[in-house]
């Protein structure tokens, strides 16, 4: 005989049989064979009606022919009541009506008299074989809910940090602005007022608060635009990436007429975005190809598209410094630079900017070179 499964034992199996002795029969060799389940008997279907309402077992095991109420009767009433219970049913006949009827109503399965007992314990393994399934789903689906919730629970709890840690930045950006204009007006005061009664020590210090306060003030602009652009609200529509582009290659040639830069712009290059936003992701990016590519005389950067694993990238390449591979992680890194020795002016503050703005737009940004063969940025939206 079978041990007990540690998982059935809080299930319970309902028998209903007229014939006693058929009954006690039964009902002992199940107890033998499935020792951890709760057996319940009933004598016919009205009290098996009853029996189920009160104990709600998993499985039951009926006749059909019986007085009062027949088994095919009671099991459509079970079905109402609970649709997931597997029964099976007992007859001695063979009877395509009532074979019928049991389809009808879902009953698992159908077994004929005189019973072999292998035939019983197979439909009843095969309806633990279903519960067993069925409870593990739940248990699957609970923790899946749990994890989900939990989850949330984390999103809603680092969304909220998110917005105290750049409400912050703002804050503390917009605060600092105030004290370092005020420095940097009160020694260029002291350079003009006292110019000569300071010796020479003390004028070079003065330039340096004045050109270190100028630094800071870059700075505080950086991490205010930085605040500003990852705080705005996303407003999406149809913008024309290309006639931006241009635009700021445009702006950029205007800065340095001495450079002979070649700007290869694709057409018809749209994007359903924030205007505003992709505009900023447009300038950081074209702006530094533009700087980092200002010791190659024959500088060329491009922008266009490229389609990859059924998705529209879109990308700007140069010609310029390039990096080392190996630390590409670190370029969306605020104030992270890997040229900070190569004459390269900046503060690490637009690329960390352009990837807040496409992470908004649901999209990813990456980049990929070769120290002095130049670089190239990739993202998607």
């Amino acid at each position: 005989m079978a041990t007990a499964d540690p998982v059935f034992n809080d299930l319970s199996l309902l028998f209903v049989e007229d014939e006693q002795s058929s009954r006690e029969l039964l009902s002992n060799i199940i107890r033998l064979r499935y020792p951890g389940i709760k057996l319940i008997v009933a004598e016919n279907g009205a009290a098996g009606i009853e029996q189920f309402k009160r104990y709600r077992p998993e499985i039951v095991i009926t006749d059909i022919n019986m007085p009062v109420t027949d088994g095919i009767s009671m099991s459509s009433e079970i079905k109402v009541l609970s649709p997931s219970t597997e029964i099976i049913v007992l007859t001695a006949h063979s009877e395509t009506l009532n074979l019928i009827r049991a389809i009808e109503i879902g009953i698992s399965h159908y077994v004929l008299k005189p019973i072999e007992f292998d035939q019983i314990f197979r439909s009843i393994d095969k309806s633990l074989a279903v519960i067993r399934s069925e409870r593990l789903i739940m248990q699957q689906h609970e923790e899946i809910r749990a994890l989900n919730a939990d989850l949330a629970q984390k999103t809603v709890a680092l969304e909220q940090a998110n917005r105290e840690l750049e409400s912050f930045n703002y804050t503390v950006a917009h605060d600092l602005r105030s004290p370092m204009v005020c420095i940097s007006g009160f020694c260029q005061l002291l350079l003009e007022k006292c110019f000569q009664d300071l010796d020479t020590n003390c004028k070079e210090w003065l330039e340096t608060i004045i050109r270190e306060t100028g630094r800071m003030n870059d700075i505080i602009s950086a991490l205010l635009n930085f605040s500003l652009n990852v705080r705005k609200q996303v407003e999406k529509k149809w913008a024309d990436l290309s006639s931006m582009a241009r635009e700021i290659s445009a702006s950029l040639q205007g800065q340095d007429l001495s450079r002979q830069v070649t700007f290869c712009i694709a057409d018809g290059i749209n994007a359903y975005g924030d205007p505003d936003l992709l505009l900023v992701v447009l300038e950081n990016l074209l702006g530094n190809a533009w700087k980092y590519s200002k010791n190659n005389t024959s500088a060329r950067i491009e922008f266009g598209t490229i389609n990859k694993e059924d998705d529209l990238v879109y990308f700007v390449r140069d010609n310029g410094a390039g990096f080392d591979q190996a630390l590409a992680k670190e370029l969306f890194v605020p104030f992270q630079r890997l040229h900070q020795d190569d004459g390269f002016k900046g503060f690490g503050i637009g690329l960390a900017t352009v990837e807040r703005i496409i992470q908004r737009h649901g999209g990813r940004i990456w980049a990929e070179s070769t120290k002095g063969q130049g670089a190239t940025f990739y993202f998607t939206l």
